[in-house]
């Protein structure tokens, strides 16, 4: 997370010269739905794709997605919700309910082939638009210093961020000032995987 003295230096990378911050100053949360795909680099979540090895019963190893709704459908079982899970957690899990009538003492293991989209994108009126690795506690501020900061027709107040609402290929978007983040007026935002921020370009 920013500190003072880092949130100064992301400003003027940004180029855009901010009011002095006060500890006083009142800030008002911009809300974003959670997003979908889970933020820890070890749990699964929703888009990532799973191969399933039972030892000794090749009619159950399969290679799954999963669901929106954090859940793969296990063959002979049905849906077991994983997501959130480890990949050791959800072997576990899915032993349980292969134990339940179906094998005598199953050995299960769960590895992750390929990961849902792992990143940030910022496009628009910034120095290097482009997609970015998501880190934890990633936020709108230093997503733009990644993108080489704004170019001088950004539209500040009209920043839009799009992210999936996790039903389906559903989206929301918001748009809210920039430069009251800057300004110190309202909190910085979080960025989740898989978020788009758009800065659009300023009337003239």
């Amino acid at each position: 997370m920013l500190g003072r003295g880092d949130l100064v230096h992301a400003l003027v990378a940004l180029g855009i010269a901010a009011a002095p911050l006060t500890a006083c100053r009142a800030t008002t949360p911009i809300v974003l739905p959670e997003a979908p795909t889970d933020t820890t680099r070890t749990a699964l979540g929703p888009g990532d794709q799973v191969a399933i090895k039972v030892f000794d019963e090749e009619r159950f190893d399969r290679e799954l997605e999963v669901e929106e709704d954090g859940s793969i459908d296990v063959p002979f079982v049905g849906a077991i919700k994983v997501g959130g899970m480890t990949p050791s957690e959800a072997a576990a899990e899915i032993e349980k309910a292969l134990a339940d009538g179906y094998l005598i003492d199953p050995n299960v293991t769960v590895v992750i082939k390929a990961r849902s989209n792992r990143e940030v994108s910022v496009l628009g009126q910034v120095n290097a638009p482009g997609s970015f690795d998501w880190q934890e506690r990633l936020t709108l501020v230093q997503a733009i210093s990644l993108a080489g900061g704004l170019t001088p027709f950004a539209a500040t107040r009209r920043v839009k961020i799009t992210r999936r609402t996790g039903r389906g290929d559903e989206t929301t978007t918001i748009e809210f000032s920039l430069s009251e983040v800057l300004d110190g007026d309202a909190e910085d935002i979080t960025l989740q995987p898989g978020d788009i921020v758009y800065v659009p370009e300023s009337a003239i």
